[in-house]
């Protein structure tokens, strides 16, 4: 979805600092993005006339966000928009889940989300105007079985949202979230055989599974979907939204 979300806001005129860690994790089970595909998306920005850089950066990691914001504000001399889009998923019993993996999923789902904003709001707050979107989930609305921390993680996201639009809401700066339902990324495929394990079904079931079983529009949710509702966040055209999530989950949460 980081991709997706690159390419809609460069479509539609912003210049880009795409950000991504670029090395797998031994808790995810599933690949993460590896550096060619950062450049890649990089070279896709520019294709359509935009500037884009491509940094590596942990984002649980203080020091090294302060120093991406730096290169950031260095290269483009402000930032109007700030997307939280990293995420990670999985999911253990809560019995058998380790002290460690449970601060590594709100590390990364949330304590990042927190580091990002500490270090670009600054800027934001001097130019008095700016867009944050959050990327929360579902799963900080409802809960999953199976997924404590993660659901955990994104519902603090959720308020997270909440409490900081508060806060900045003087400096003009706009704070919302979007909550993606079920979306084909490998994050969601890693999760397919827990899934399918829980509901009975075949691994290459899972999708359709998620999509017609629990939405009531019962067609696939597109990545597009999702960057769709950053972009109209991330634009004037939601200048009086604030502080709100924006479920993005084919009606899923309508039939809780």
């Amino acid at each position: 979805m980081g991709r997706s979300h690159c390419l809609v806001l460069a479509r539609e005129g912003a210049d880009i600092a795409a950000v991504d860690i670029c090395r797998d994790l031994p808790q995810a089970s599933y690949h993460l993005a590896a550096e060619s595909e950062l450049s890649s998306v990089v070279n896709e920005i520019q294709a359509l006339g935009r500037r884009a850089i491509g940094i590596r950066c942990d984002v649980t990691k203080g020091d090294e966000v302060e120093k991406m914001v730096k290169r950031v504000v260095d290269e483009f001399g402000k930032i109007d928009v700030l997307v939280n889009n990293v995420g990670i998923s999985g999911g253990a019993p809560i019995t058998e889940m380790t002290e460690e993996y449970w601060d590594f999923m709100l590390a990364v789902n949330l304590k990042s989300q927190f580091l990002c904003c500490k270090y670009v709001l600054p800027h934001m707050m001097r130019q008095q105007s700016g867009k944050i979107i959050n990327i929360g989930s579902i799963s900080g609305k409802e809960g999953t079985t199976g997924a404590s921390a993660y659901s955990a993680a994104k519902g603090g996201v959720h308020i997270f949202t909440h409490a900081l639009a508060k806060e900045v809401a003087p400096y003009n700066i706009n704070v919302n979230c979007v909550g993606p339902g079920a979306v084909n990324t490998p994050m969601l495929q890693g999760g397919a055989p827990r899934v399918a394990e829980r509901a009975g079904i075949k691994e290459e079931e899972v999708y359709e599974y998620m999509c017609k079983g629990h939405h009531i529009l019962g067609r696939e949710i597109l990545q597009e979907d999702v960057s769709n509702a950053v972009l109209f966040l991330a634009s004037e055209e939601s200048r009086n939204i604030d502080g709100l999530v924006i479920y993005v989950d084919g009606g899923h949460l309508t039939v809780m």
